[in-house]
């Protein structure tokens, strides 16, 4: 029962910490660093499982392409199909997104302390020495508890007991594994959620002026370049609109656009309404205005004479407003989006004001992830492969019910030999405790003490580290186990019906040999029945059981 529980223990063991090297779904890593500090240390080990979806919060390692090493760091934000994470212990952001791909797994287990062992047991001669501490401790074992059968000069007659013992543990084995791979599949859902999906909003502004020739390469402002409103008040404003995504439909919105000026420091601003909001149909539309920069000037020049407040240069910023609807993937999406064009401006004249070096200030985007509701079978990897959840039900019932079902063919098989005779079941339950031995090679002038019960004179054999010896005479099975002088018998009747019956004493049996030698009705062949107990029994006295049942 011990080996049994062992070996349920193992199977779940190796189920839940097994790792991805070897087919398992547990990844582990030690912790190198302080960026994650306060909670994770150096030295820590993470254990790690994959997921089907990661969120906002989870403390996930994924592979840096830009580093060419894992990180274990934590989502921040989402960026449509990447993700945007930073340490614990960090003020910056990483600059490499991974997609999901890219992610090893999630926090499943964290362990403080444990990765300095493992750290430790990577160098090799701190290996070979636990190594060969274990195997010391192995040996060790092995020559204090030695094999019962040591001391035999004979082999066992037969092994059928111990490959029965075998095959059981073998079966129980087996249910085992089956019925813990029937509540692993049980305890995990038959579908799955296919995953998030991504969709992305994009904005485009374009702009345009009457220029001079001479101070510009041609007679026209073109996007990107300063105006100066001593040579143009006119701005000509355009945005471009359009969303995109996989199984995307019914799309809809309104957009309006508008003129903010602004003092970032102080806070002072004023809304000066282009397109009053509009509808619009379908995944893209386009729309123009024209600002007054003269009207701007005036504005700010209005707010510094009434305030006394004075600025070397203030904001404008053009923004363009979009509410959406649309269908992604057959989920109803309901978004806004407000990209933003920014001006500085001063005396003289407006120019882009680009915060970021790498960004295009005209071109802007939004990302963004959809719930999706479609299922798909779900799956247990095992090993490498990837069976679904419905399969791994299947195979553990059906493993389950073959292996159940051996069990019971064994127990029948038990069954019935226990019915046929005391003799068979004795040979299925010890027959590698029993050696057979012929009668004339044995000298029983010990004292005999008869036990009540096989089990018995096994547990004493085993006590003894000897072997039960067995040998028949006449009809009868005898099992002997000789220990400091004395001689423990079971003794057993292999016939079904009970063939002989035999007198109690060794006094009692030669009084009716002598008697019967003048009785001419007594057969030769119960002569030699008696004539062998007599000699055999010596002193002792015999006991006959009936068949069990009988």
């Amino acid at each position: 029962m011990t080996t049994l529980l062992s070996l349920f223990l193992s199977l779940i063991s190796w189920l839940i910490l097994a790792p991805t090297q070897l087919g398992g779904s547990v990844t582990y890593v030690i912790v190198d660093g302080n960026s994650m500090e306060a909670k994770f240390h150096r030295g820590d080990l993470i254990l790690l499982r994959k997921a089907a979806t990661y969120k906002v919060g989870d403390a996930v390692t994924y592979q840096n392409a830009e580093m060419g090493r894992y990180v274990f760091h934590r989502i921040i934000n989402l960026n449509l199909d990447r993700f945007v994470l930073q340490g614990d212990n960090n003020a910056w952001l990483d600059s490499y997104q991974p997609t999901q791909e890219e992610i090893v797994g999630k926090l499943w287990m964290h362990l403080p302390r444990v990765g300095k062992t493992v750290e430790w047991l990577r160098l090799p001669i701190n290996m070979a020495l636990a190594v060969g501490l274990l195997g010391g401790s192995l040996m060790s074992s092995m020559m204090i508890r030695p094999s019962k059968h040591e001391k035999g000069k004979n082999k066992p007659s037969s092994n059928f007991g111990g490959l029965l013992t075998i095959l059981l543990y073998f079966l129980g084995f087996i249910v085992l594994t089956f019925l813990a791979l029937g509540i692993f599949a049980f305890t995990r859902p038959l579908t799955r959620t296919v995953g998030k999906i991504p969709y992305q909003q994009e904005g485009k502004f374009f702009y345009s002026a009457t220029g001079t020739t001479g101070v510009y390469d041609t007679d026209q402002v073109r996007s990107g370049e300063p105006i100066f409103p001593k040579l143009t008040c006119f701005l000509n404003l355009g945005f471009a609109y359009s969303m995109s995504a996989n199984q995307l439909q019914d799309i809809s919105g309104t957009h309006q656009l508008y003129a903010r000026v602004l003092d970032e420091q102080s806070g002072w601003h004023r809304t000066i309404p282009m397109i009053a909001a509009t509808g619009f149909v379908g995944n893209s539309y386009l729309t123009m205005a024209t600002l007054d920069l003269c009207q701007v000037e005036a504005l700010v020049n209005l707010m510094e004479q009434e305030t006394g407040f004075h600025q070397n240069a203030y904001t404008l910023e053009i923004v363009s407003h979009v509410d959406i609807m649309a269908n992604v993937a057959g989920q109803q999406v309901q978004d806004s989006f407000d990209p933003t064009l920014a001006f500085r401006f001063d005396e003289v004249h407006f120019y882009l004001a680009n915060n970021d070096a790498q960004a295009n200030p005209l071109q802007l985007s939004k990302q963004s992830l959809t719930g999706n509701s479609d299922l798909e079978a779900n799956i247990l990897p095992l090993l490498g492969w990837k069976p679904t959840v419905q399969m791994m039900r299947g195979i553990a019932l059906i493993g389950l019910g073959l292996s159940l079902g051996g069990f019971l063919g064994i127990g029948w098989y038990i069954y019935t030999m226990a019915y046929q005779s005391q003799e068979a079941l004795i040979r299925l339950s010890y027959g590698s405790l029993i050696m057979d031995v012929h009668e004339r090679s044995l000298d029983i002038s010990s004292p005999v003490i008869d036990v009540g019960t096989i089990d018995d004179l096994a547990r004493m054999a085993e006590r003894q580290n000897t072997m039960i010896l067995h040998m028949t005479v006449n009809f009868l099975n005898y099992y002997l186990v000789q220990s400091s002088g004395t001689t423990y018998r079971y003794v057993t009747n292999p016939s079904k019906y009970g063939i002989v019956q035999v007198a109690a004493s060794r006094h009692e049996i030669t009084d009716y040999m002598t008697n019967s030698e003048s009785n001419t009705n007594c057969a030769e062949p119960v002569r030699e029945v008696l004539t062998d107990v007599a000699k055999y029994l010596k002193k002792t006295t015999i006991q006959v059981p009936s068949q069990p049942g009988k």
